[in-house]
């Protein structure tokens, strides 16, 4: 007697039965194997928290007291498999060994770098002629608002900086 999809006598398998469990199991692992994935993609970005990753600038000591200078601080950045490292210099002015204020290398006007000038006490921008003062305050120039101050910590008489963008051409500091 011969049963459809199911045991035939005692304990064997019918061919039709062994294809539709053998077939069921593949595209149940297939769909294992391939929804993982996409699931991941998709409820991912929700849990994760944003990380905040600082970058070593330098010793506090070395930095000169009350002239801007100018450190290079590192920014990593992860898409999907690919980890990239980009190296930023920034203006650093210390005031103190405490207070440290580090300020964005991009004009706030159209992403220009700007440099700073000894003989005029100024950061100048090449491009439009923004000047700024050693606080950051627009002094003359198109720029809509000063220049951007990065995050900051001190650590063991290390300096730490997050890199961070900032959106061009408006009067507000709106992070990007």
């Amino acid at each position: 007697m011969k049963e459809e999809g199911g045991l035939k006598g005692s304990s064997q398998f019918s061919r039709r039965g062994f294809l539709k469990i053998f077939s069921v199991s593949l595209a149940a692992i297939s769909g294992l194997i391939l929804g993982i994935p996409a699931l991941d993609a998709l409820i991912s970005p929700a849990l994760k928290s944003k990380l905040t990753s600082f970058s070593k600038a330098g010793k506090i000591a070395s930095i000169p007291e009350g002239s801007p200078a100018r450190l290079t601080v590192a920014s990593s950045s992860k898409d999907a498999y690919l980890n990239d490292t980009e190296m930023h210099n920034v203006w650093a002015i210390k005031k103190s060994d405490s207070d440290i204020e580090v300020f964005s290398p991009i004009c706030p006007h159209l992403g220009c770098s700007y440099n700073w000038n000894p003989q005029n006490n100024q950061f100048e921008c090449p491009c439009h002629g923004s000047v700024f003062n050693e606080n950051g305050k627009v002094v003359s120039g198109p720029a809509p608002r000063g220049l951007d101050t990065l995050p900051t910590k001190i650590e063991d008489g290390e300096l730490y900086v997050e890199w961070e963008k900032y959106q061009l051409g408006v009067n507000k500091k709106i992070k990007i």
